[in-house]
């Protein structure tokens, strides 16, 4: 199977070559106006008015996963944003808080639920 996949993958990347070589100009050409490498209105002018100007859409789109994914429920499986729940390093949604030790995201409820039950206890 992986001597299959290679030989496909292979291949395909020898035709992309293939036609890339045959329609060098058109090819070129195409790059260098995407890009905004021609330089017509400017060294870099042309580039963040075409392809450099899209780089701060990923960024921000990335920012925001990443912001997501800091505060969501560290129970497995659940999107809710989670807030921090006492004695413990982890985060909980209203559905599933209080917390756990262990693997951050691979919890279930009931682990939880013991593990703030254990904390209660302990500031008892």
């Amino acid at each position: 199977m992986k001597r299959w996949l290679f030989r496909g993958s292979l291949l395909v990347v020898v035709g992309f070559v293939a036609v890339v070589g045959v329609f060098w100009a058109d090819s070129a050409h195409w790059f260098l106006r995407y890009t905004g490498a021609d330089a017509e209105s400017g060294t870099w002018y042309g580039f963040w008015s075409g392809f450099g100007g899209a780089i701060p859409d990923f960024l921000i789109l990335g920012s925001l996963i990443t912001i997501y994914r800091h505060h969501n429920c560290h129970v497995k499986g659940c999107l809710r944003l989670g807030k921090p729940v006492d004695g413990t390093p982890y985060l909980a949604c209203p559905a599933h808080h209080p917390a756990h030790e262990g693997s951050k995201r691979s919890v279930s409820a009931e682990v939880i639920r013991l593990a703030h039950k254990a904390h209660l206890e302990h500031e008892a």
